[in-house]
């Protein structure tokens, strides 16, 4: 298909915002490139997602999408199983650390043969960012199917939730233990920095040692609670394991590439100042390689994927969409109630702004708010569900949370007072 019959055929399709990520053409690039059957393949995987669409900072989605994807993850799932799918990520990442490592030490080879390389070791990363999506939606479905036998439908998402609380930890819960086990202000941010720069795919700057001594304290005054797991039929014990791994496996993929991006920021840098560009993460890798620099900014791009048809273009997709109507429901990852102010937090910078009480408003919680989580009274976010950040974070502080709301952030403003009824997954001004 050319370029213009797939951009009419997208500007057709029933799009819906997904999730809000303030990802450079870079990223959203690489991320869709090896969502392809051919990607697939070369992590020994047979499958793909089929169709998706990134533009001006916003991934969308349609029915069909999810239900393609899903039915992808069911063929593969059965064969390969759940731990192939983390086992291809974790390996993925150790490799592009180790390989990073030597990088940096390496005064002899050129910019952009490391910058190639380091693109091409993120591929297994970036294969599994759609595997664990396509898992899932596939877990989710067939979880709630066999759960009916054993759970009522008005406590199926909770269970869920709390089932499939991973086991496994990823970066932020083993800071934490690191905190709890003694770990030192300095040794935490040579290990931890990283762990900020996730709202910008690794490409912004990390916790400064003043920001790390406050998030150090701030865990040991108020140290979580271990989950607590609801009992599991037995004959649900193997499919509730493999959800757990996916669950994992979400936060896994994500980790691992921004802190690959943060660990290659010297590498990219000296690219950078060979070419005479501001940053590698708004080009895509071909300019390099052809020679050629044309620049992209956030707000100026769309990457389209129907099946083998992948293109980046300039021209816009979507329309504007308005929010009609001001009361806001959601998926109750938390229960309880809680009233109090507003305070919208869009990136880490703004995360300061939550004073004790407030309710905290965000299209999707970070290890970065974490601090800004404790002080909050409740969490609404526009995305997730019942495994995502806010709902494992929400668990683990015994705090009300409402998540997958998709309009919070444009309903409420800073100031705005509501009732936050995480009982019954509603959020109402007063």
């Amino acid at each position: 298909m050319n370029n213009k019959a797939l951009i009419q055929k997208f500007r057709k399709m029933p799009w819906e915002p997904w999730l809000k990520r303030r990802f450079p053409v870079l990223v959203a690039y690489l991320m869709i490139t090896n969502a392809s059957r051919q990607a697939f393949a070369k992590q020994k995987i047979k499958g793909e997602w089929p169709i998706v669409l990134f533009e001006r900072g916003m991934w969308y989605s349609t029915a069909e999408m999810f239900d393609l994807a899903g039915k992808e993850a069911g063929k593969y799932v059965k064969k390969l199983g759940t731990a192939f799918l983390v086992k291809t990520c974790l390996h993925g990442y150790r490799e592009a650390t180790r390989e990073i490592a030597k990088m940096l030490k390496d005064k002899k080879t050129p910019a952009l043969e490391q910058y190639k390389k380091i693109v091409s070791l993120l591929d297994p990363i970036n294969v599994s960012v759609w595997t664990a999506h396509a898992a899932e939606v596939y877990f989710n479905d067939k979880l709630k199917r066999r759960l009916t036998k054993y759970i009522a439908v008005d406590k199926l998402d909770k269970y869920i939730g709390d089932v499939g609380f991973p086991k496994r930890k990823n970066a932020h819960a083993l800071m934490v233990d690191d905190v709890l086990e003694g770990f030192g202000v300095e040794k935490l941010y040579a290990k931890y920095t990283w762990l900020k720069s996730r709202i910008d795919a690794g490409y912004d700057v990390g916790y400064t040692l003043a920001e790390m001594k406050d998030l150090r304290q701030s865990i040991l005054d108020s140290p979580p609670t271990a989950h607590v797991y609801p009992d599991v039929p037995r004959e649900l014990r193997s499919l509730v394991k493999e959800f757990q791994d996916i669950v994992y496996l979400r936060t896994l993929r994500t980790d691992s590439l921004f802190e690959i991006n943060f660990l290659a920021k010297p590498i990219f840098a000296k690219l950078e100042k060979e070419l005479g560009i501001d940053s590698v993460k708004n080009y895509l890798p071909e300019d390099f390689i052809l020679g050629r620099l044309n620049r992209f900014d956030n707000d100026d791009f769309a990457v389209l994927k129907f099946y083998d048809d992948i293109i980046v273009t300039k021209e816009k997709i979507t329309g504007i969409q308005t929010i009609a109507g001001q009361e806001i429901k959601g998926v109750v990852a938390w229960k309880g109630k809680a009233v109090g102010r507003v305070v919208k937090v869009l990136c880490p910078v703004e995360a300061n702004k939550v004073k004790q009480g407030d309710i905290l408003v965000t299209n999707m919680t970070i290890p970065a708010y974490l601090l800004a989580m404790q002080k909050a009274a409740a969490f609404v976010t526009d995305e997730g569900g019942i495994t995502c950040h806010a709902a494992i974070l929400a668990r683990e502080m015994k705090k009300p949370c409402i998540t997958g709301t998709k309009i919070a952030t444009r309903v409420l403003q800073d100031g705005d007072i509501v009732e936050v009824d995480a009982n019954i997954g509603t959020v109402k001004k007063i």
